[in-house]
């Protein structure tokens, strides 16, 4: 958990705030997005609501775009990394997040069989987000 969504938590931001998952991420690296996706990540780019990223779809991310899996239709080059990281240190558009303890518990609650879609639903609990975003 980070310092800002401690702040957050105890009521210092009215931001909505979203969970995005690693197919999520990876659509809109590779300008995929749906529409309703879309409209959150433009919203998200004009500070009006906060889009957060849990380690494990950053992780599933990075594996993919290292892979040279096609996305979409499209193939993510190694170079766009850098901007990924560019983008979570100046969390304007995305914040990294990972869970602590209430969150682990949450994980250990849920009867989910995936380890990674446990992890994002344990995420959505513990920030109080609006929903997860994904592909769909």
């Amino acid at each position: 958990m980070t310092l800002s969504r401690l702040k957050e938590k105890n009521g210092a931001s009215k931001l909505k705030s979203y969970i995005i998952d690693a197919v999520a991420f990876l659509a809109y690296l590779a300008d995929g997005l749906p529409r309703k996706a879309d409209e959150i990540f433009k919203k998200a780019e004009k500070k009006q609501v906060k889009l957060l990223l849990p380690s494990i779809a950053l992780g599933e991310s990075l594996y993919t775009i290292y892979k040279g899996k096609e996305i979409f239709g499209k193939v993510i080059p190694l170079e766009k990394i850098e901007l990924i990281f560019q983008i979570l240190r100046d969390q304007d558009i995305l914040e990294l997040i990972c869970l602590n303890l209430e969150g682990w518990r949450f994980f250990h609650g849920l009867e989910i069989s995936e380890l990674h879609d446990r992890m994002i639903v344990a995420s959505l609990k513990l920030f109080k987000a609006e929903a997860i975003l994904t592909n769909d």
